[in-house]
């Protein structure tokens, strides 16, 4: 006699054959995305919650992952935006997109395609007699999706040295390294690093990063992030620039040294990739910090990996904010290593004027 299982359900195979343009496509929402980036970066409102700010939903075709940064604050992969659309459970969801898709399926799970397109849910059936390592078995949910923001620490590092050397030797002032809380570790994941605080846009610490002291030795790291922590959710110097005056263009750079050596020459609305790709996540952040008719200046480092990232950011920024460059010239520098002058003579604010 034939026994019911659970139903049949291959998230890993959902999540890499199903793409969310199919998945928008089916639901005909497609056609109203606006697109940018080739195609593979498409916005506009949220069909969720039924927004109208044609800016809130986001999604990226390359990566297969949706955002809403409006009402829904969510975003995740296909199963997670039927979920969502459909008020149903995420196995649930899951089972539709099966019976939508069975092809999906049937490219890595051949037996299992025609019960797919027979029935919903799916319920194939095993022999009583049958060995179990032979029985159709249920395939469980993957590692949860990487999460949406970054969770803040429990803990804060009280007793970093502020007078290290090396502090002082990247400029940085007494009143610099107490405002951004910076201080070489002693012991700890970050022992023999300088600690530099990350902060979300509510200015709640969410992680440390960690900056060796000079030229690194033969398998240290100059850069150290703790393991889970996302860089591409934050903007380092966030929640700074959100107390600043929103009247100022908002000035992005690439590293944390020049986010803090701008902040001490007087640009306090600075912002700092942590790198220098531009992520959705960033995107959205930056035009949330400069508002409808915002303006940006993008300072990202003067070499090749610089150039390229801020070539990137222009084109997609500029669709959404007033967005401006700032040009070097030749020379391969980054923001930090110039002088006050230099800096008033690329940045003309916030005595006014925006170039």
């Amino acid at each position: 006699m034939a026994q019911a299982k659970a139903a049949w359900v291959d998230f890993k195979a959902i999540k890499s054959q199903v793409s969310i343009v199919q998945i928008l496509e089916r639901y005909g929402i497609l056609q109203s995305l606006a697109k940018s980036g080739n195609g593979d970066r498409m916005s506009g409102a949220c069909p969720i919650h039924g927004g109208t700010n044609k800016t809130h939903f986001r999604v990226s075709a390359s990566k297969n992952c949706w955002n809403c940064f409006g009402k829904c604050q969510s975003g995740g992969n296909v199963i997670d935006f039927v979920a969502k659309k459909e008020g149903v459970e995420f196995r649930d969801a899951a089972l539709l997109i099966q019976k939508w898709f069975p092809r999906a399926v049937s490219e890595q799970q051949p037996e299992v395609a025609a019960a797919v397109q027979q029935s919903d849910p799916v319920v194939p059936t095993v022999s009583e007699d049958s060995p179990r390592q032979e029985q159709t078995p249920v395939i469980e949910p993957a590692e949860a999706d990487q999460p949406h923001s970054n969770p803040t620490l429990k803990f804060a590092l009280n007793k970093l040295d502020a007078e290290h050397p090396y502090l002082r030797e990247r400029g940085l002032t007494e009143d610099t390294i107490a405002a951004f809380g910076l201080g070489y570790c002693g012991k700890g994941l970050l022992r023999g690093y300088i600690a530099i605080p990350i902060h979300n846009m509510e200015g709640e610490l969410v992680a440390y990063a960690g900056r060796w002291p000079g030229v690194p030795g033969e398998g240290v790291g100059k850069y150290k992030l703790p393991q889970g922590f996302r860089k591409n959710l934050e903007l380092f110097n966030q929640h700074r620039a959100t107390t600043c005056d929103s009247d100022a263009p908002l000035v992005v750079v690439e590293g944390y040294f020049d986010a803090i050596k701008l902040h001490q020459a007087g640009y306090e609305r600075v912002v700092a990739l942590m790198g220098s790709s531009l992520s959705m996540e960033q995107e959205e952040s930056i035009v949330r910090l400069c508002k409808e008719d915002g303006r940006v200046m993008l300072f990202l480092d003067n070499d090749e990996a610089g150039r390229k990232g801020q070539a990137d950011a222009l084109t997609r920024l500029s669709k959404r904010l007033y967005a401006h460059t700032v040009h070097l010239g030749s020379r391969e520098v980054q923001p930090e290593h110039l002088s006050p002058a230099e800096l008033r003579a690329v940045l003309p604010f916030p005595e006014g004027r925006f170039p």
